[in-house]
């Protein structure tokens, strides 16, 4: 008599193929990054070769297709592959390991790393607790509203302060409502959105105006240096809100659609915010310290402009540490060093690639169509920024494409004017991965989705943002 053979030990060989190659997939994809990488830098000759560019940029360009290939696979740890970048880098002879460390460690990551610590003082000093209770008690009745409440305060805030700070200020606030859900990290789609509610928020919130990011001011000032007028504060605003706020419209739409509420017992995670308040009391004197330091941080922020955020950030950091408020043990677990090496490491890639002059491949191959129609020619830019700055810094994207595009504006018959804009706005809109934008870099800390979740989503966002500023810059800004 044969023994019944429990159903998961049987042999099956119709599905054996699929499971080796469940196990074995990330080592080949791994295996060839690293084949096709060796094989290109040790090769490479001096020969600039049909693309114009030297050695030095194709090595440079197949690390940055290695790493990219990683990032969006997932087949090695980020911090692996942000490491490897280094390597790769080095191999290349670009320039010395000292100088290509440099490149890692911008001012954008310093901010990261401030904004973490700012946003795991909120949470040690449970001001984050009170204001999640205080949030759900009198406008989350429900959970779609509490979404809608979290994308709205994430989208208005990013016109007056850097969205990266925004999602800094309310990403805490998302980790306490988590757990009060009470659901395993990574199991409900509800909460997942949560996270995407707000960087998605920050993110179009963050085109809207000079405060919201540096590539606005950046652009603007590309365009002053041609002899045409820059936008003051509100004349943006005119051009921009016709881009943002259909955007967020389908965002909100996608988070309805792509995230169900899968949470059955919301009114006990209301009770259990209610109880927890209970718990910490009265918002004390360490509370409103705290509370003070944080609203003394965003109105320097709105003050000093995107351009001293990782100052301010850090200049925080160190007064919360310093005043005893907070300890260095109950931050030092809120930093995902991780993340940092990650943004790091595509911070330098996209230093790479501007040395090299490797950056301006992709534009400058859409010159010969460029004169077609000055329709084509806005649909043309805001693709190609759209893609760009999912892999380098939207503060590259500019540089690239608007002096560019500004130098054959009158041959195209484009408004220099629209055409910046479109390279602007574009440049800001990142959601596929999580060195796109600082947003989405935070809310993939929280490690609730994978990066091929963020790619799948995050891509049905930038695909409803093309029409959307094509729509904007024919019907909207041709009128203004």
């Amino acid at each position: 008599m044969t023994p019944d053979i429990p159903p998961r030990l049987r042999f099956d060989g119709r599905a054996w193929p699929a499971v080796v190659w469940a196990r074995i997939w990330r080592s080949v994809v791994t295996l060839a990054v690293i084949a096709g990488v060796t094989s290109v830098i040790l090769t490479a000759g001096k020969d600039t070769g049909a693309i114009g560019l030297s050695a030095t940029g194709i090595k440079v360009l197949v690390v940055f297709a290695g790493a990219l290939t990683l990032w969006i696979t997932a087949a090695v740890p980020l911090v692996v592959t942000a490491l490897a970048v280094f390597l790769g880098l080095c191999a290349t002879g670009i320039d010395t390991p000292a100088i290509i460390a440099t490149w890692f460690w911008r001012d954008i990551v310093f901010f990261l790393l401030g904004a973490f610590l700012i946003a795991g003082s909120l949470s040690a000093a449970h001001v984050v607790d009170h204001a999640a209770l205080r949030l759900v008690g009198t406008w989350g009745t429900t959970p779609r509203r509490l979404r809608f409440i979290l994308f709205g305060c994430a989208f208005f805030s990013s016109f007056l302060m850097s969205e990266h700070a925004v999602m800094a200020l309310f990403f805490p606030l998302a980790c306490r409502i988590r757990d009060a859900i009470q659901r395993p990290r990574g199991t409900s789609r509800y909460v997942t959105s949560l996270y995407f509610a707000l960087a998605w928020g920050a993110t179009i919130g963050g085109i809207v105006t000079y405060l919201g990011g540096a590539r606005n001011a950046l652009a603007m000032g590309f365009l002053a240096e041609s002899g045409t007028a820059p936008l003051g504060f509100f004349a943006l605003m005119a051009h921009s809100l016709p881009v943002a706020i259909p955007l967020a419209a389908v965002a909100l739409v996608v988070l309805e659609w792509a995230f169900p509420i899968d949470i059955e017992r919301f009114d006990q995670a209301r009770a259990t915010l209610a109880e927890r308040r209970r718990e910490l009391g009265r918002f004390g004197a360490r509370q409103c310290a705290v509370t003070g330091i944080l609203f003394a941080t965003i109105i320097t922020w709105a003050v000093t402009g995107p351009k001293a955020i990782a100052v301010v950030a850090l200049a925080s950091a160190v007064i919360l540490l310093g005043s005893g408020l907070v300890r260095w043990r109950e931050l030092a677990r809120e930093v995902p060093w991780d993340l940092l090496l990650l943004y790091g490491s595509a911070l330098a890639l996209a230093k790479a690639l501007e040395t090299t002059g490797a950056h301006r491949i992709a534009a400058e191959s859409l010159i010969p169509v460029l004169s077609v129609s000055p329709l084509l020619t806005i649909t043309l830019l805001t693709v190609t920024a759209i893609l760009l700055t999912e892999a380098i810094s939207n503060a590259a994207v500019v540089s690239v494409l608007v002096p560019l595009v500004l130098g054959l504006a009158t041959q195209i018959g484009v408004s220099p004017l629209h055409a910046t804009l479109a390279v602007a706005l574009s440049s800001g809109l990142s959601f596929m991965l999580p060195m796109g934008s600082p947003p989405m870099a935070i809310a993939f800390a929280s490690g609730e989705f994978s990066v091929r979740t963020m790619a799948v989503w995050g891509g049905v966002l930038n695909l409803a943002a093309i029409p959307i500023v094509v729509g904007a810059a024919w019907l909207v800004w041709a009128h203004l």
